[in-house]
């Protein structure tokens, strides 16, 4: 990976963390509890003179092109047409485009399904502290129609720019997955041209991230004490065929699609614990009250921060599963995926 590369991704981690809630410290989240969305004013020149370098620096590249074309969303979902309701009737200008993707996309969500949705950025609003302020606290203000939808959710708006179509790293949101995506507007956003850049070293750090991540839990036995960390480390664990295959193969994957394909590549007694994650996925339930489902489907991020610790109990149908031995195979087959790669 080249210093081009580096500085994109420095900057998609901001981008990403400045629009789902704007807090980069502790003395942001103070802030935030006294005046919420100070904090997008707060860091927007030091965002968009970040992105104008690397326009410039983007403006000598050149790569090969893909022609991505995506269907408008046509399922019936309350949820997705609440959002699509909002974007455009407050957010239209600033976007080219949005997408719901995952399960949503796909018109197969279940209880476990996350309201997985991508936002690219235009240009445009990069040119003035108002617009991108703006921008941020709306598309922040629309987590909550996520969090009515799923209040464990982890990762809120998956968020390109414009640059990001120009030098297309394939490791964060690979194209492929557009295939299975469908636009939040009817009209805008169908079409997009994207020129893919060299990212293997990322894919790789990606998949090792996630699988070392899921290690160093078990290992340590910081096992998860509430559904939302629960969910979380399940999430992540169902993730690793998705990026073990991207690392294999060279290119991204569906994540339905994925387990069958890598199943083959593990002994069946190390791959059944996947599929014993795959059945708690399918038989998800929870109770939840309603001052928690009060707290965890409010996007503010003191909220966010406290729903990580009061969330509801793992219902004990569940709970009696997650036994030391079932922590110790998940940790295995991650261990093993990064011994295959090697």
């Amino acid at each position: 990976m080249d210093n081009l590369g580096e500085s994109q991704n420095a900057f998609h981690d901001d981008i990403t963390t400045y629009i789902n809630g704007g807090v980069f410290s502790r003395s942001d989240l103070h802030l935030f509890v006294l005046t919420p969305w100070v904090t997008f004013t707060r860091h927007a020149e030091a965002i968009i003179q970040k992105y104008n370098q690397l326009l410039n620096e983007l403006s000598v590249k050149t790569t090969s092109k893909l022609d991505i074309q995506v269907e408008s969303y046509e399922g019936q979902n309350e949820h997705v047409r609440r959002m699509m309701s909002f974007l455009s009737g407050h957010l239209k200008d600033d976007l080219i485009g949005a997408y719901v993707h995952g399960s949503l996309g796909t018109y197969e969500e279940i209880t476990y399904s996350d309201f997985d949705a991508l936002v690219i950025l235009k240009n445009e609003v990069f040119e003035s502290v108002k617009r991108l302020a703006g921008a941020a606290r709306k598309l922040n203000r629309a987590r909550k129609i996520m969090l009515d939808f799923d209040p464990l959710e982890h990762h809120g708006w998956f968020v390109l720019t414009e640059a990001d179509l120009k030098f297309y790293c394939n490791a964060y949101f690979p194209a492929e997955l557009f295939k299975c995506a469908k636009s939040l507007f009817d009209d805008k956003g169908l079409e997009l041209e994207i020129s893919l850049r060299e990212s293997s070293s990322e894919i790789r750090t990606a998949f090792e991230k996630m699988a070392d991540s899921i290690v160093t839990k078990i290992e340590n036995r910081r096992y998860p004490m509430n559904v939302y960390q629960l969910k979380g480390l399940l999430s992540q664990f169902m993730l690793l065929p998705a990026l073990y295959l991207q690392v294999k193969n060279g290119c991204g994957i569906y994540k339905k699609e994925s387990f069958a394909v890598a199943k083959s590549d593990f002994d069946p007694a190390h791959w059944a614990i996947m599929d014993e994650v795959s059945e708690i996925r399918a038989g998800w339930s929870y109770e939840i009250s309603p001052l928690q489902k009060w707290l965890m489907s409010n996007p503010h991020a003191l909220s966010r921060y406290y729903a990580k610790k009061f969330a509801p109990r793992i219902p004990q149908n569940i709970k009696r599963l997650l036994t030391a031995e079932f922590y110790s195979r998940m940790e295995k087959l991650a261990f093993l995926m990064k011994e295959m790669l090697v």
